[in-house]
């Protein structure tokens, strides 16, 4: 794997500019001069990803495939010029304020909007959020009616977007680690009882896009989630994670799932928990997650997960078990009434709806490509990418579920980023619908942490979901 530091002498050597590498590549100028000066350090996921440009860009080079200097074509000129970065609400609903959406997921969207911004009485469900990214738990926990009155965050740009949707919510912390016994002694007198806590530890230790190192500090987070449940108490907790933390293991060989059960069961918690797909709640897009439920013993009440409302393919015995189900939600309906834009087009009216301009020759590899097929299977060996798998250079489906939005979604180079039928990237609107985040969501920051935000989150239709369940089941008390 190419090393973060060996980014700009390999850039230099073959006179790629920082320009030329952020067309290529899809991350920002800004993001690669941060990295080469040591400002920030990529992750993996970023690392492997310019690995890849690189060796792609130096090989075409070495075989006179592609001139570095030969100016791109531009485009009219006619579309509304965009800013690097969206610094505030106000700025967004002004770039914004000519959307009009129209179709009924986007509609549907923008009631659970709604929902979550109404505001909540004194006897409203109270909970705090954990590792709250930008908020999509957080925006479906609300559309269902709990006030979430406190959060905890790292990111700094995570929180802004936060802070925008949600300005009643307190910070109360951003390293978690650094919160202290007596902090937590503090939001109990500031807040009263705390009916929930809701959250999902960082998944990069687990996931298949990093290392999956037992080691990783990141996998032992869930430690402080619980010392926090321990101190507040409340009756119930919500824990998401990428499924498979359930095959995880640590340096010993014990499956994280079971420490993690066995430590919220000596507080006095039991704990349900079942790998979900987001589809089958009414999300367009295929996202397996974990989710742990604890139910506080002492209030005698057990949580039960509902059986999934939507399905992609229904078998007779699926029908026998669960019922019918609704068709899931598809790449189509959650895009289609958005402007199709083809590489390096802009969307006159949406700030969000942009696509990357790409190189060349990726295009050319890619107009040939049918839906649900990689550019890795044309017929024509010049035009399939020199290196990487199957999944890469791949489209979309119009009338499937999409694939996975990670944060990674607008590398054309990625697992299933391009769109069905235009030959470029996903767009940030895209990712943000086919994630459940309606329109009027304000995100704000530069392009680069708008991406990790959405591709972070957990997908708001489906948090609302969960939420309902569990007021339904554990937190509704009759009067």
């Amino acid at each position: 794997m190419l090393a973060y530091e060996d980014i700009k002498k390999i850039r230099v050597e073959y006179s790629i500019s920082q320009t030329k590498l952020s067309e290529f590549s899809g991350f920002s100028k800004a993001q690669i001069s941060a990295w080469e000066l040591g400002k920030k350090t990529p992750e993996d996921s970023e690392i492997d990803i310019l690995n890849g440009v690189l060796k792609d860009v130096v090989l075409r080079i070495s075989q006179g495939k592609l001139d570095i200097k030969k100016k791109k074509v531009q485009h009219s000129g006619t579309e509304k010029k965009l800013p690097a970065t969206i610094k505030s609400a106000k700025e967004y609903r002004l770039l914004s304020e000519n959307m009009n959406y129209s179709n009924d997921y986007a509609m549907e969207l923008s009631r659970l909007y709604k929902d979550a911004m109404m505001p909540k009485n004194d006897n409203a469900i109270k909970g705090i959020a954990l590792f709250s990214g930008c908020g999509g738990m957080t925006l479906g926990f609300e559309a269902a009616g709990i006030d979430l009155v406190g959060h905890v965050e790292i990111a700094k740009s995570a929180n802004r977007i936060y802070a925008e949707n949600f300005p009643k919510s307190k910070l109360l912390g951003e390293d978690i680690c650094a919160i202290s016994d007596e902090d937590l002694q503090a939001w109990k007198k500031e807040f009263g009882n705390i009916d929930i806590i809701v959250g999902g530890p960082p998944c990069q230790g687990f996931s298949l896009a990093g290392k999956r190192n037992p080691e990783d500090e990141r996998n032992k987070l869930y430690k402080q989630y619980v010392r926090i449940v321990s101190a507040i108490r409340p009756k119930v907790f919500v824990m998401e994670n990428v499924a498979l933390m359930t095959s995880m293991r640590d340096e010993n060989g014990e499956l994280f799932i079971d420490k993690i059960e066995k430590s919220f069961c000596k507080q006095g918690y039991s704990l349900v928990k079942r790998i979900v797909n987001a589809y089958e709640y009414g999300v367009p897009q295929s996202r397996e997650r974990v989710i742990l439920i604890g139910v506080r013993k002492d209030i005698n009440k057990s949580f039960e997960f509902e059986s999934p409302l939507y399905s992609i393919k229904e078998s007779s015995h699926q029908m026998e078990l669960w019922g019918q189900k609704k068709n899931a939600l598809t790449f189509r309906d959650a895009t289609a009434d958005l402007q199709s834009l083809e590489n390096g087009e802009k969307s006159c009216t949406d700030p969000l709806h942009w696509a990357i301009t790409h190189p060349e020759h990726v295009i050319e590899w890619l107009k040939v490509v049918p839906e649900g097929h990689s550019a890795h299977e044309n017929e024509n060996p010049e035009l399939r990418p020199p290196s990487g798998f199957n999944t890469t250079y791949k489209r979309n489906v119009w009338d499937e579920p999409c694939s996975t939005i990670s944060t990674n979604f607008s590398m054309i180079s990625g697992c299933r980023n391009v769109h069905p039928t235009d030959t470029r990237s996903l767009t940030i609107r895209e990712a943000a619908r086919i994630q459940s985040f309606p329109d009027e969501f304000v995100f704000c920051g530069n392009w680069g942490d708008i991406r990790k935000a959405i591709g972070n989150a957990v997908p708001p239709i489906l948090a609302r979901s969960i939420a309902e369940e569990i007021i339904r089941q554990i937190l509704y008390e009759e009067e």
